[in-house]
């Protein structure tokens, strides 16, 4: 009870700081939950609306950007809305903190709003552990190299191309992330083990924030909000925590506080936090799922699916040298996915055209992805792997030898696994 009675009153540093970090992450946080609810997630339309014209209001008349400021989804969280949406918020953190402090100076103590406080953002959190660990367990937020990636120079990859396709490479350490942010979701959601998990989801998102800051991944801002919602969970428990690691002191359980004295209410709130939770856990299992097959490791592989080296290049009855500043002549022909086909110039420039292979009729039908009216049929034929192409091609009459190149010619793809290494397999494969 002695403990209880310290927390009673709170004294003018513990309501300041308590007023301005939860408007800060009720302010970024909100609308969740409704804005995941199917059936309800559009009544936040307005509330998104009202966002938007903020955030160009303040872009423009307060920031001094000329440039128009609108929301479009493109995978950046980095984008320039996004960072004016975060002024807009440090502001309004600092304007209704003081507010709110002005007009709220002999509060005591904000236990009970404190308690509603931490279990939103705690569940909050709770979300984006599972979405994110989830998708990593079904190895698909990074999946393997494709034959495009295979095909490219490092020094022709972006900082975040590189560290995609260095994740995606290990199916196990992919997993093994995504173990760690599940498992972080799963401790923070019961009280026992709630700083456990706000320590583990802090370390998690650590690491995500610092791989983000160190090859240009655009979820900086959101990563490292994130991150600080894990440390201010676990440091909830910060005297605790101290008296454990540091000071070497015995620490006592600590003492929860239901947010509901009554059995019924107890209940109530248990029964929406199973709903919710099951919710979230069987709609992303079902979205994996459905991504693994459609794009993932067990996504469907064309005829022909492989690389192709281009030995013989004929355009118009004549044959075009392989020179590396040609940037009509192919190089390399990649048949991964069903929907397209990759052309990579002798210049290394990358032409991908929309693509069926018709095995009835022996032929390559291609579109260009800004123009698929016209059609172009490219005819093969077969010698074991290898295929000549003939036919027309925007308006260019070719005849094109290609070579199979085996993919187990990749040292990334037949390495393996070894625990035995006599020297490091440190290298280089040239052979082409």
């Amino acid at each position: 009870m002695q403990q209880f009675a310290q927390t009673t009153h709170w004294n003018f540093g513990q309501k300041l700081a308590f007023r301005f970090i939860s408007v800060f992450f009720a302010l970024f946080i909100f609308p969740f939950p409704l804005n995941i609810i199917p059936g309800i997630n559009e009544i936040v339309e307005p509330y998104n609306d009202l966002w938007s014209w903020m955030v160009s209001w303040v872009g423009s008349n307060i920031l001094g950007i000329e440039q128009t400021i609108t929301l479009v989804f493109t995978g950046s969280g980095d984008k320039l809305y996004d960072w004016v949406q975060n002024f807009i918020i440090l502001c309004l953190t600092l304007i209704i903190g003081i507010v709110w402090t002005i007009l709220d100076r002999k509060r005591p103590n904000y236990e009970k709003l404190k308690q509603w406080f931490v279990l939103f953002l705690t569940y909050y959190l709770v979300y984006f552990m599972f979405v994110y660990g989830i998708i990593k367990l079904f190895y698909l937020q990074f999946v393997p190299p494709n034959l495009e990636r295979l095909m490219q120079t490092f020094g022709q990859a972006s900082p975040m191309r590189l560290i995609w396709t260095f994740m995606g490479f290990s199916e196990s350490y992919t997993m093994f992330s995504g173990f760690s942010e599940t498992m972080a979701g799963v401790l923070l959601m019961f009280r026992r083990t709630r700083t456990l998990g706000g320590l583990v989801a802090f370390g998690v998102m650590l690491n995500v924030f610092m791989m983000n800051m160190s090859y240009d991944v655009p979820v900086k801002l959101f990563s490292a909000q994130l991150m600080l919602m894990g440390l201010y969970i676990a440091c909830l428990d910060f005297k605790r925590l101290m008296n454990f690691f540091i000071f070497n002191k015995t620490v006592g359980p600590s003492i929860h506080k239901p947010l509901f004295k009554s059995k019924t209410g107890q209940i109530i709130l248990l029964a929406i936090q199973v709903v919710l939770i099951g919710y979230i856990i069987i709609n992303q299992v079902m979205v994996s799922m459905e991504g693994r097959e459609r794009y993932g490791s067990e996504r469907e592989k064309p005829a022909f699916y492989g690389v192709y080296n281009v030995e013989t290049y004929i355009s118009n009855s004549d044959t075009i040298p392989p020179l590396t500043t040609d940037s009509v002549r192919w190089e390399h022909m990649l048949v991964d996915y069903p929907a397209f086909t990759s052309i990579i110039k002798m210049d290394g420039r990358l032409q991908r055209y929309n693509s069926k292979i018709d095995t009835v009729n022996q032929k390559f039908v291609f579109t260009l992805p800004s123009d698929t009216v016209n059609q172009y049929e490219l005819y093969y034929k077969l010698k074991d792997k290898d295929i000549r192409l003939s036919g027309i091609l925007q308006g260019d009459t070719i005849n094109v030898d290609l070579k199979y190149y085996p993919l187990e010619n990749f040292a990334l793809l037949n390495r393996g696994f070894n625990w035995v290494n006599e020297v490091p397999y440190n290298r280089y494969n040239y052979d082409h």
